[in-house]
Formats: structure tokens, C-alpha cells, sequence
């Protein structure tokens, strides 16, 4: 089994994923997009050069962070398919995730091929998630959280109507991805963390969990 937390920022996704970890010891995580190994992002590059090439002859010029993300969403399958035969995998900051950032920072527009090959990547994705997990908070108590918890994040000094706006494009971004996958099949989770204690939002999504033969 693998499930992946989603959110905004500041809706307590890294806060459950330790609340879940803590209840099932068998799951494995949470893993992330971020320090994939060398090889496995070498191995990516190369796969993803006839993408580049169609590209540059189309007229379309992928921005360098852009590709290195694309990297990242590429060669985290591997990751996730050799841990998910040993034991449920936990995902915070994942492939669905990626596929939002990319939305908010890097949108296709009319660049068909980006479009194209982030369609084939949420299919890929689809295929091996079993669980998506949607936290959401009001843009005020995300704002709140944003400004302070010691974690860093690009709008944190920001004013709350600056913040209100990324939130609002990260959450338009995330919420068109996860309708995409309840549409194949994928289980939706959805949980409102404004006033959730995160114990009771991973006891909500351990009634999730008790299909897996081996989370215990």
C-alpha cells in the first residue's frame, strides 16, 4: 500500500505523517520527493531526453528547476515500487505534490509536450497509489501556522493576503489532481485540520489502513 499526504502548506501534513508513523509501526517513510539518489536521478536524465530534444524543436525551452523536479518526479517510481514490496510506504511532500508545484511554479500553459508528459506521469502515479490523503485548513489558520513554526517557506514574512493567494494556487493546483485520481479509483481521503488534534486526524486515517494486511 501507498498513500501520499497532501495540502497546503501549513496544513499539517509533516504533523500527521509523524502521528501515523507513530500508531503503524510497520509503515515505511514518509518519503519524499527531495534527496532521491544520484543514480537514480542520472537514470532519470537520460530517460528524459527525448522529452528535451521534442522540446527544443517545438520552440518550447524547459526552465533548468523545472527538469530537475520532472527528475525527481521520475525517478522516485523506482523508490517507492522497491519499498512498496516490503511494507506500506508513507508519502509527505510526494508525486502528487510535485505534480502541484509544478502547477503553481512552472504552469504549462500551452506548452503541449509539458502538459502531455505531466497527464502520463499522474496516470503512472495512479497506478500506484492506493490512498491520497487531503488535509485543508482556512487560509487564516494556514497563514497562522505559515508565519510561526520554524520552518522556512517562501511567503512566511509575507502579509496574509500575499499568503492567502499562494494558498489559494497551491490548493487549486492539488485540488484538480486529487479529482483526477478519484476519478480512476484512487481512494480519497479528504480531512479539514483547523481544529483537528493530529492524533484524531491519523486515528480517522487508520480506518484507511485497515485493509493492508501488513500495517499493524
Amino acid at each position: 500500500m501507498v498513500i501520499e499526504l497532501v495540502g497546503p502548506a501549513g496544513s499539517g501534513k509533516s504533523t500527521l505523517a509523524q502521528a501515523l508513523c507513530r500508531r503503524h509501526a510497520a509503515l515505511r517513510g514518509p518519503m519524499s520527493l527531495w534527496g532521491q539518489p544520484r543514480k537514480a536521478l542520472l537514470a532519470s536524465a537520460l530517460r528524459l531526453v527525448p522529452y528535451w530534444l521534442s522540446a527544443a524543436r517545438h520552440g518550447y525551452a524547459p526552465q533548468l528547476e523545472a527538469f530537475t523536479h520532472m527528475m525527481r518526479l521520475d525517478a522516485m517510481r523506482e523508490s517507492v515500487d522497491r519499498a512498496a514490496t516490503e511494507s506500506p510506504v508513507l508519502l509527505d511532500e510526494g508525486p502528487i505534490f510535485g505534480l502541484g508545484w509544478l502547477e503553481v511554479f512552472f504552469p504549462a500553459n500551452g506548452d503541449r509536450l509539458a502538459r502531455a508528459w505531466r497527464e502520463r506521469m499522474l496516470r503512472e502515479w495512479a497506478n500506484r497509489i492506493d490512498l491520497v490523503v487531503m488535509l485543508d485548513a482556512s487560509n487564516p489558520v494556514l497563514a497562522e501556522r505559515i508565519q510561526t513554526r520554524e520552518k522556512p517557506h517562501d511567503v512566511k514574512h509575507r502579509a496574509p493576503p500575499e499568503i492567502y493567494a499562494f494558498t489559494e494556487r497551491y490548493r487549486r493546483a492539488l485540488t484538480g489532481l486529487v479529482e483526477s485520481l478519484d476519478a480512476v479509483g484512487v481512494s480519497i481521503c479528504r480531512l479539514a485540520t483547523d481544529d483537528h488534534h493530529h492524533e484524531s486526524a491519523a486515528a480517522l486515517v487508520g480506518e484507511h489502513l485497515e485493509t493492508a494486511p501488513y500495517v499493524e
